[in-house]
């Protein structure tokens, strides 16, 4: 999708919201895109980068245990502008998961819910531009509350880093036959980028380990002539 094509879902949304008076949260994404200067240099801008622990990989019936985030502003990481906290799902965990990412119920005894949490992450993320590894899977559990909380989906530009590994690294493959999605996993990433991996599986970790990625795949976007906001957005968005 281009930029073009998501402010005017954007303006449609907003029409027919008409007059609505929203919570300031939900004003806030709406207005997201505003302000975004498509002809910006992409390394320019100010990101928020996320990722999520949940209790399995099933979009539909699992629920967040975890979730971090840090910004990264004008092409560096922000360490002291961090995003962390656990989540109680209100349901049980897997021993599945329990091994991938080590949150177990009695971490979360005293955690709050999804919607309490995410509701201070928006306040976190403003109107900055999303970033995750695979977007669509954390995107879902944040559309999920978003809907659930105001009655529409997160307003705020989203930026995959798989498909931009895809298009920075990788020669094109429309036919899907090259197995690019393991040549663009976060690990394989860390090790072509040399990058520490000492607190994988964790939210905030993995949150940084993708916004040092994020850093090294604007650079080579920007070698391959894909500098501005609305190029790299046209290629790599959700």
């Amino acid at each position: 999708m281009g930029l073009t094509k998501a402010r005017l879902k954007n303006r449609l949304l907003r029409a027919r919201l008409g007059g609505r008076k929203l919570p300031p949260l939900a004003a806030a994404s709406l207005l997201a895109l505003e302000g975004l200067d498509p002809e910006a240099p992409a390394s320019s801008l100010s990101y928020v980068v996320l990722d999520l622990e949940t209790t399995g990989l099933d979009p539909l019936n699992d629920r967040v245990v975890s979730v971090g985030a840090v910004r990264l502003r004008e092409g560096r990481v922000r360490l002291g502008q961090r995003f962390a906290e656990l989540v109680n799902p209100g349901r049980s965990i897997p021993a599945e998961a329990i091994k991938v990412h080590g949150i177990t119920p009695d971490m979360l005894t005293h955690a709050r819910h999804a919607g309490d949490v995410f509701q201070d992450f928006l306040a976190f993320l403003g109107r900055d531009i999303l970033v995750a590894h695979y977007a669509p899977f954390d995107l879902h559990f944040i559309n999920r509350t978003m809907q659930s909380l105001y009655g529409f989906p997160l307003q705020n530009l989203v930026l995959d880093t798989v498909l931009m590994c895809q298009q920075a690294l990788l020669p094109s493959d429309p036919y899907g036959i090259a197995g690019h999605a393991k040549r663009c996993a976060l690990d394989t990433l860390a090790k072509r980028f040399g990058l520490p991996r000492e607190e994988r599986h964790t939210a905030l970790g993995d949150a940084l380990l993708t916004a040092l990625v994020l850093q090294r795949l604007l650079a080579e976007l920007e070698h391959k002539g894909v500098v501005k906001l609305r190029q790299v957005f046209s290629l790599t968005g959700r």
